[in-house]
């Protein structure tokens, strides 16, 4: 397997959170963010200190909104001035994220083809840099997953995720509470639609 340089022991996994029981639903965009800035910087971005909750409630990358809204993408509106604060820049199916607009645009009409998505991914992880696979659950690929990929080889990918989404049809592999996943490429070829789009997080 070709994987990120730092080693999978050295992350800072955490676990969705949980209101009432029930997993909160619609925080994957939040939770590869976190992922990616976790590698990227991990002495600030932690389970401790910032962490997906906390992040998001200190509005961190937008507002702090209800599952149901979450289709307005209003959650991350702040997103590129703070990642450009930490001299990261988001690309999304290779468009360049420096305004609020240019992500809305990006999730909405932006396309990949499945082989050229696979290209971009496995060239990032050569290249170690952040990158994650946003792909299709129902509805034609309305509703979606995006989760940070760590490595890859001939048959999978190999994923960071915080809970397991059943209807993806992936496999955890770790034993303790860490949610490391693989997920085959046959799997992310049933998957794949035209909303199938790859975020990349670089360096500015």
């Amino acid at each position: 397997m070709k994987s990120l340089s730092r080693n999978l022991e050295e992350f800072s996994f955490v676990k969705r959170e949980k209101v009432n029981g029930k997993t909160v639903t619609n925080r994957c965009g939040r939770d590869f963010l976190y992922y990616g800035l976790n590698y990227t910087f991990p002495d600030k971005f932690n389970a401790s200190k910032l962490n997906p909750v906390s992040i998001e409630n200190n509005g961190l990358f937008g507002l702090r909104l209800p599952s149901w809204l979450m289709w307005t993408q209003l959650q991350f509106f702040r997103l590129p001035k703070y990642l450009k604060k930490n001299n990261l820049k988001l690309f999304i199916n290779n468009r360049e994220i420096n305004t609020f607009g240019n992500f809305f645009n990006a999730i909405l009409f932006s396309r990949m083809k499945l082989a050229d998505a696979m290209q971009k991914i496995e060239q990032a992880i050569d290249e170690d840099r952040v990158v994650g696979i946003d792909i299709g659950l129902k509805y034609a690929g309305l509703l979606d997953h995006i989760i940070f990929v760590y490595g890859y080889d001939v048959d999978a990918l190999y994923l960071c995720d915080t809970h397991k989404v059943p209807i993806l049809e992936y496999t955890k592999l770790s034993n303790d509470g860490r949610y490391y996943m693989k997920l085959t490429k046959e799997v992310i070829k049933k998957k794949w639609t035209k909303f199938g789009r790859v975020w990349e997080l670089r360096r500015i």
